[in-house]
């Protein structure tokens, strides 16, 4: 392997993984530098040196790596590693496209349902922490929490394949520095659009609610 042109990921070496569960670890370590921009589109990462930096065997890293392979985030380079998959214009717009038509929809249908005291009291709280994380320096824990927020709405219709389909198509279009929101000075805006997007929600306005999807998701566009 030519260890010149592969990379590692900033920032790992103090991160340590429970004995058990490895391989979800390593993948959340990996998922995590993907959408920060730590690890940028392009660029070769080896599996072992990852190992090495995070204290483990090849074996779990290799396969959360696989799993990302496997959704189109990395891509395997025989005999070097794994490289950050490049997205064109045209593939972004096709992923904006489709989650326009796929995520769009499933909240209005959350809202359509209507939610539980409960369940509205939940999403109020997953918004507002993606306000308090909504801080350059915090950038992997805005991350985590925008996240939670939209799939813990997206949840509430219980069906597991559109979860991962929205899952994926919102880490395909995050895959550069979650659009690179903080070098733009509106990762502190993008937040608090989630404020008025629970409200419309609860209400079951999905009128108002598509209005301010379409929105917020703009923020991916090419």
């Amino acid at each position: 392997m030519q260890e010149s042109n592969v990379r590692e990921i900033v920032g790992v070496h103090a991160l340590r993984l429970r004995r058990g569960t490895l391989k979800d670890e390593a993948l959340g370590v990996v998922r995590s530098a993907l959408l920060s921009g730590e690890m940028k589109p392009g660029q070769i990462y080896s599996a072992n040196s990852l190992a090495t930096q995070l204290g483990v065997s090849n074996s779990p890293v290799r396969e959360a790596m696989m799993e990302l392979a496997v959704k189109g985030l990395l891509e395997v380079v025989r005999n070097r590693g794994f490289r950050v998959v490049e997205m064109s214009d045209a593939d972004r717009q096709e992923v904006y496209d489709l989650r326009m038509m796929i995520e769009v929809p499933a909240v209005m249908k959350v809202a359509g349902k209507g939610l539980t005291h409960e369940q509205q009291e939940t999403v109020r709280h997953l918004a507002q922490a993606t306000v308090e994380a909504a801080q350059p320096d915090r950038l992997p824990e805005y991350l985590d929490a925008d996240q939670a927020f939209h799939m813990g709405i997206v949840g509430l219709l219980r069906n597991r394949r559109l979860n991962d389909i929205v899952e994926n198509l919102r880490d395909k279009s995050r895959v550069r520095g979650s659009y690179r929101l903080a070098e733009r000075g509106v990762l502190r805006q993008s937040a608090e659009e989630h404020l008025p997007i629970v409200e419309a929600l609860v209400a079951g306005d999905t009128e108002h609610l598509h209005a301010l999807m379409v929105q917020h998701l703009d923020y991916a566009r090419p």
